[in-house]
């Protein structure tokens, strides 16, 4: 009588390596799926960096523009500089006809003596 059995040894052996082998396969499953996954999430938070940076410009840029104070402030203003250029159209009128009035005045006057 043999003290190893070879036949079932062999067996044992075939198993233990048909078991190593599937755990190596689940392994390295395992191992490019998570490195798929932390290749997607870095690539999701240099997504949301780069749109961050661009809320924080938008940000800065809305900062800077006029708000409903501003442009009411820049209403009035308008508002007297329209009141100050009829003022001004109205004087030049003014001073139109006085000039035309000289100005037929002195074509109108006799051209002899002083």
């Amino acid at each position: 009588m043999e003290i190893i059995n070879w036949s079932a040894a062999k067996v044992l052996f075939d198993v233990m390596q048909a078991l190593l082998t599937a755990l190596m396969a689940i392994y390295v499953y395992w191992l490019n799926k998570h490195r798929a996954s932390q290749t997607a999430i870095k690539g999701t938070h240099e997504r949301i960096d780069g749109v961050e940076k661009k809320v924080v410009n938008l940000e800065h840029k809305m900062e800077r523009l006029p708000n409903h104070e501003d442009l009411a402030k820049l209403q009035e203003q308008m508002s007297k500089t329209n009141v100050l250029l009829a003022e001004i159209s109205a004087s030049q009128k003014a001073t139109s006809v006085q000039v035309n009035r000289m100005n037929d005045y002195l074509m109108n006057q006799p051209r002899g003596g002083h």
